[in-house]
């Protein structure tokens, strides 16, 4: 059996200087992949790079699901002493969004939803929904400058909110339809996404 010396002599020796270096950069990758640190960095340069070609649009009438009084009995929180009930936002155009700081496409995401809501906050409500600690979540916004309206999880939303995986967003028509369910990193600062909006807002 070759010893490592052995084997690296014979990888010097027989590959090319492109194929030692293509070589090597995997290697580095493999191994900050299976790093915690750099694996999420790398992992959110991935998901922002798939965002530029990924886009929203909205979904055909027999798809839309149609809110309920029962749904709009959920209820989340600004802070925990300080309730927000989804009734508020009935009768308005709501971008929701299920979110983690610890979730990839989620963070390559955030810089498209600010510029989103920087363009239409006056307009269309923004609810940005995770679970987790608030003291992690008020930290993460303030490290990066996120100016975003984020509520912690109250009651358990509503089924027609059920998602499997981070980043999920909706998008509510006045009337209460989801128009668009998009799950995964999305390029929401683009002309698709003004026109839904745009749309919904006349």
């Amino acid at each position: 059996m070759a010893t490592l010396k052995e084997r690296f002599r014979r990888w010097k020796e027989t590959r090319s200087l492109w194929q030692k270096t293509t070589d090597v950069i995997f290697w580095l990758l493999l191994i900050m992949l299976i790093i915690p640190g750099p694996r999420k960095v790398i992992s959110t340069a991935v998901n922002k790079v798939a965002l530029n070609i990924k886009t929203p649009g909205i979904q055909a009438d027999e798809k839309q699901a149609v809110l309920t009084d029962p749904d709009y009995n959920w209820v989340l929180a600004w802070s925990p002493n300080e309730p927000f009930y989804f009734s508020q936002v009935r009768d308005q155009v709501v971008f929701l969004n299920f979110w983690a700081t610890w979730c990839p496409p989620c963070v390559a995401e955030l810089p498209e939803i600010q510029k989103i809501y920087e363009k239409y906050g006056k307009k269309v409500t923004f609810l940005l929904v995770t679970n987790e600690d608030p003291a992690i979540v008020e930290a993460f916004m303030e490290k990066h400058g996120y100016q975003l309206p984020v509520l912690y999880m109250g009651t358990t939303p509503p089924g027609v909110f059920a998602h499997r995986a981070l980043p999920t967003s909706f998008i509510i028509s006045k009337d209460g339809r989801v128009v668009t369910k998009k799950t995964g990193a999305v390029n929401w600062d683009s002309r698709a996404t003004y026109r839904i909006f745009d749309e919904l807002l006349r």
